[in-house]
C-alpha cells in the first residue's frame, strides 16, 4: 500500500461485499419461499441477491402479499438462525485496517432493514469502527439503486463525490454510486461477472478486497 491516497472516504455495500453473508442468505430464503409454497434451488435463489428480500421473492414467483409476508418470514429466520454464522470477507478486516490507519473514513448503505445492518455490524465488531450505516428504511436514505443511499453516505462522512469512492458487488451498488457522481465506482468480482460491472457503471472491478485496498489508497487508480 501507498500512502497517496486516492479518496477522502469510501461508501461499502454489505452482503458479498465486505460480509460473506450471501449463502446463509440464499438458505434463508430457500427455507421462506418454501413456507409458502414455493419451491426454489439454491442455485435458482443466488444469483438474484441484491435487491431487497420482498422483491426477491416477487422475482421468483410469489404474489405482492405472499411477498412481504415472506419477507417477515426470512427475517424471523436469518435473525434468529443465520446472521450468527456469517465470517467477514477474505481481506475485509484487513482492509478496514488499512483504512484506519491512512484516516480515511467509512460508511456502509444496504438493502438490509437498519436493524439488521447495525445487528451485522455487532456480529462483526464493527460497530465503532464505521462512521455511520444506512439501511433502506433509514431516514434521508433509500433502497439502492437509489442515489439518495450513496448521498446519505456522502453527508455521513463530510466529503465530496468528486473524492468518494463506492464498493460494491451488484448492478445495484454500481448504479447507486454512478447515479450519485461518485468519481470510484468500484465492483467486486463474485456475485456478478467483470461484464456485469462494468456496465451498470462500475469504474473499476477488483478481483478482491486487496486489489480494492490498492485503488482506495492510491497504488491502482489508472481506469
Amino acid at each position: 500500500m501507498t500512502s497517496a491516497r486516492a479518496v477522502d472516504g469510501v461508501i461499502f455495500d454489505l452482503d458479498g461485499t465486505l460480509v460473506e453473508s450471501l449463502p446463509t442468505i440464499a438458505l434463508a430464503m430457500q427455507e421462506a419461499l418454501a413456507a409458502y409454497g414455493i419451491e426454489k434451488t439454491i442455485a435458482e435463489v443466488y444469483p438474484i441477491i441484491g435487491p431487497p428480500i420482498e422483491t426477491m421473492a416477487l422475482q421468483l414467483g410469489a404474489s405482492p402479499e405472499d411477498a412481504r409476508l415472506i419477507g417477515v418470514e426470512y427475517r424471523r429466520r436469518y435473525d434468529e438462525q443465520y446472521i450468527q454464522r456469517t465470517e467477514p470477507c477474505a481481506g475485509a478486516r484487513e482492509l478496514l485496517d488499512d483504512l484506519d490507519a491512512a484516516g480515511i473514513p467509512y460508511a456502509i448503505v444496504t438493502n438490509k432493514r437498519e436493524y439488521s445492518g447495525l445487528q451485522m455490524l455487532d456480529v462483526m465488531g464493527w460497530r465503532t469502527r464505521v462512521r455511520a450505516l444506512a439501511g433502506r428504511d433509514t431516514e434521508g436514505a433509500g433502497e439502492k439503486p437509489d442515489p439518495a443511499a450513496a448521498r446519505f453516505g456522502l453527508r455521513a462522512l463530510g466529503i465530496e463525490a468528486s473524492r468518494a469512492a463506492f464498493v460494491g458487488d451488484t448492478e445495484f451498488d454500481m448504479r447507486c454510486g454512478r447515479d450519485a457522481g461518485i468519481a470510484f465506482v468500484i465492483g467486486v468480482l463474485g456475485a456478478r461477472s467483470a461484464e456485469q460491472l462494468r456496465a451498470e457503471g462500475a469504474t473499476h472491478v477488483a478481483a478482491s478486497l486487496d486489489a480494492v485496498g490498492e485503488i482506495l489508497l492510491g497504488a491502482a487508480v489508472s481506469r
